[in-house]
C-alpha cells in the first residue's frame, strides 16, 4: 500500500468507463448497478456488494460464471448517512466482528516512534550467541542510554490504529496457540528466517540458545512449556535452513562448507508432513534468488507441495522478503519516516531492488488463492440465529471444514524497509560483522523482534478473535 499511486479520472463515456472496468485487473464495485455488468464481464478480479434488493437477478447466474468475483453480503457493510459523514473516521474503521481483518492491513501504513520507556520490555533476559547478538554481549549500558538505540522503537499503525501490533509474551501466545488449537511453530528459510526463529525464542523468555551452543547445525526443535495456568499444554517451536525451498538428494553441511544448492537447502518435507499436530508453517524465500523467473517458480512449486501433503488444518505464513540498506553503516541513523524517504535509496546491490517485485508476486498469488477458496456465493437475506428453549439465540452452525491449507501473508516488507539503523554493520557494533560489511541482518534485539509481534497478531487474528 505506501507505493500505491491513486488517482481521481472521471470518464467521459459510459463506454469509455466500461472499457476501464472491465480491463482492470482488480474491480472494486460500489453499492448499486452501474459496476455489476462490467464486473459479470471482467476477466480479472473484482470486488461488489450482492445486494439482491438492486440485482435481483445475480442468484440467476451459475457459480462457475463468477468465478473471479468476491460478494460482501449488504447485510455485512457497513453504512452510514452521508449528511455530516466524517469520512475519514468512518473510511478508517474496522466494522465490528471483523478485527480478523487487520492482517491484510497491519505492518504496511505506519512508523517506528521511539519508546524508551517501555524498551525494556523488548530486550532478551540474556543476549542470543550468535553474531547478530555480539552488538549487546559488547554493549555497555549508562543512565543516559539504558538500551541500544535500535532496540527503542515501535511500529504504530497511522492509518488502522485498531491494527496496532500485539507484543508477543510467552503467556499471549500460549494462550493463542491453544485457541487455534496449533501444536507447532515450524519456520522454514535462510539467515533471515533463522533470526527471526532465534528471535521468536528469545521473545518468549528463555535464556538459552534455540540450538545447542557451540555446533553449527541450523535445524533445531524445542518445547515451550506452558505451565500449568494452560493445563499442561505445550508446543514445538522448530526451524529448519533451506535458503531455496530446494530439497535434492545431495549432503549438505553448513559446518563444512558444504552446499547442495546456490547455498545450504537441509531437507524439510518429511519433519513437516510427519508432524502429527496441527501445526503454523513459517515460509520464506527471496534472499538467495536472483530473477523473477526462478523465484516464481519456486513459490508455485512451493504451494503444490504443501497442497500434496493434505494437511488442511494447518496454517501457512508467506514472510515477504526485507532488503537491506547499502550505508548502514553511517552513524547515527535513525528510522526512515516514510516509504518515500527510503525509496531513493534502493540498490541493486545482492538483487535487493527485485524483492519488491517477488513480494508483489507473492502478494497477488496468495489473494487469487484466497478467493479460489472463497468461490461461489449467497447474496439472500440471513436468516435469523435459532432460540433455544432458554430464550437464549444459538450459535450460528460452524463452517465446512476446509478442503486445502490455508496460505497467508505476513508482510513485514514495507516497516522493515524503514529500518535503516540496527544493522549488523552499523554504529552500534563497530566489527561485530567482520571483514565483510553486512546490512542486511540486523542486531538481535531489534528490528526482526517486530517480524515475531506480528506473526503472534496474525495468530491471535487466527484464532480467538476469528476470520
Amino acid at each position: 500500500y505506501p507505493r500505491s499511486f491513486v488517482e481521481y479520472v472521471e470518464e467521459s463515456s459510459t463506454y469509455a468507463a466500461y472499457a476501464r472496468m472491465i480491463n482492470a485487473d482488480y474491480l472494486v464495485c460500489p453499492p448499486g448497478v452501474g459496476c455489476v455488468l462490467p464486473a459479470v464481464a471482467q476477466f480479472g478480479r473484482n470486488t461488489l456488494v450482492g445486494n439482491p434488493n438492486l440485482v435481483p437477478w445475480l442468484n440467476l447466474l451459475p457459480v462457475e460464471q463468477m468465478w473471479n468475483s468476491t460478494f460482501l453480503h449488504y447485510q455485512e457493510v457497513p453504512v452510514t448517512p452521508l449528511q455530516d459523514m466524517d469520512y475519514e473516521v468512518f473510511l478508517k474503521k474496522i466494522p465490528p466482528g471483523k478485527i480478523g481483518q487487520c492482517r491484510s492491513l497491519r505492518g504496511r501504513l505506519g512508523h517506528w516512534e521511539q519508546d524508551v520507556d517501555d524498551a525494556a520490555d523488548w530486550q532478551y533476559t540474556t543476549p542470543i550467541r550468535h553474531y547478530v547478538g555480539e552488538a549487546d554481549l559488547r554493549f555497555n549500558p549508562t543512565p543516559e542510554v539504558p538500551f541500544r538505540p535500535s532496540t527503542t522503537y515501535r511500529w504504530s499503525e497511522s492509518v488502522f490504529p485498531t491494527c496496532d501490533l500485539q507484543t508477543i509474551t510467552k503467556d499471549g501466545l500460549c494462550a493463542a496457540m491453544a485457541d487455534a488449537e496449533m501444536e507447532r511453530i515450524f519456520i522454514l528459510g535462510d539467515s533471515m528466517g533463522m533470526n527471526m526463529a532465534q528471535s521468536l525464542w528469545k521473545l518468549l523468555g528463555h535464556d538459552d540458545n534455540p540450538s545447542e551452543f557451540g555446533t553449527r547445525n541450523p535445524n533445531w526443535d524445542r518445547e515451550v512449556d506452558c505451565g500449568p495456568d494452560f493445563d499442561g499444554f505445550a508446543f514445538t517451536v522448530s526451524f529448519a535452513r533451506n535458503d531455496q525451498l530446494l530439497e535434492n538428494d545431495r549432503p549438505v553441511d553448513i559446518e563444512r562448507g558444504l552446499r547442495n544448492c546456490f547455498a545450504y537447502c537441509y531437507p524439510w518435507t518429511e519433519r513437516y508432513a510427519s508432524f502429527p499436530g496441527r501445526q503454523l508453517l513459517l515460509v520464506n524465500t527471496g534472499p538467495h534468488y536472483q530473477s523473477h523467473h526462478e523465484f516464481q517458480y519456486t513459490m508455485r512449486h512451493i504451494l503444490k507441495t504443501v497442497d500434496a501433503m493434505e494437511r488442511p488444518l494447518d496454517a501457512v505464513l508467506w514472510r515477504t522478503s526485507t532488503p537491506g540498506h547499502r550505508d548502514c553503516d553511517e552513524p547515527g541513523l535513525t528510522p526512515f519516516g516514510t516509504y518515500a524517504e527510503y525509496a531513493p535509496t534502493v540498490t541493486d546491490e545482492y538483487s535487493w531492488d527485485k524483492f519488491v517485485g517477488y513480494n508483489d508476486y507473492a502478494s497477488k498469488l496468495l489473494d487469487q488463492r484466497r478467493r479460489d477458496d472463497a468461490r461461489g456465493y449467497d447474496i439472500q437475506p440471513k436468516a435469523p440465529p435459532k432460540v433455544g428453549p432458554d430464550g437464549i439465540p444459538q450459535p450460528p452452525p460452524p463452517p465446512p471444514p476446509p478442503t486445502r491449507t490455508r496460505i497467508e501473508l505476513l508482510d513485514v516488507y514495507p516497516m522493515t524497509t524503514l529500518r535503516r539503523d540496527g544493522h549488523v554493520s552499523g554504529d552500534e557494533c563497530p566489527g561485530c560483522a567482520g571483514a565483510e560489511k553486512d546490512c542486511l541482518h540486523f542486531n538481535a534485539p531489534g528490528p526482526v523482534d517486530w517480524w515475531s509481534h506480528a506473526l503472534y497478531s496474525h495468530l491471535l487474528d487466527l484464532s480467538r478473535r476469528g476470520s
